[in-house]
């Protein structure tokens, strides 16, 4: 008796582990995943808006004007993480090149305020992307806890039964 009691004890230990360890993988999946999203993608657009303000400046010094977008720039550059941004950062090097010797060329400044949008554009399409797919993986991991849970308690309270009546059938007897 004493043996079965102390199987079924442990059997009750080992899922309530399981289940523990089932929500923790997820929960830090999930944290991971959405880190990811903030760090390289919010990079982007945050290089993105500081060169767009620079190639707005008018009253300010042009050398420190095109030092701060080729800073945010080269910063871009290395943040490339995006299908299709490495073209279009290469394109905006290129067109920020030929503004630097001809800084009052307005149509180069449109084209590249046109190739500063399309980088925004395609890291804002990745972090909804991205945010699906953690929003899917968090139902995934909200229906797995769920099952596992209901299932955790359903063997719990068949081990609570049964034990409740070895007890009462061993007083009987």
């Amino acid at each position: 008796m004493k043996i079965i009691l102390n199987l079924r004890a442990s059997l009750l230990f080992l899922m309530i582990i399981f289940l523990s360890l089932v929500s923790a993988y997820y929960n830090f999946s999930i944290e991971n995943d959405t880190e990811d999203i903030l760090k390289a993608n919010y990079n982007t657009l945050e290089y993105s808006r500081n060169m767009l303000l620079s190639l707005d400046e008018t009253n300010s010094d042009k050398e420190k004007t095109i030092a701060v977008f080729q800073d945010n720039l080269t910063r871009q550059k290395g943040n490339i993480t995006e299908a299709g941004e490495d073209e279009v950062t290469s394109s905006l090097q290129k067109k920020f090149d030929s503004l630097k010797k001809n800084w009052t060329d307005e149509t180069l400044k449109s084209q590249i305020r046109q190739d500063i949008f399309q980088i925004m554009k395609l890291n804002m399409t990745a972090i909804k992307n991205k945010n699906d797919s953690v929003k899917h993986k968090t139902e995934t991991a909200n229906l797995w806890i769920a099952i596992l849970g209901i299932l955790c308690f359903l063997i719990a309270f068949n081990l609570l039964l049964n034990l409740s009546n070895r007890i009462t059938n061993t007083k009987g007897s």
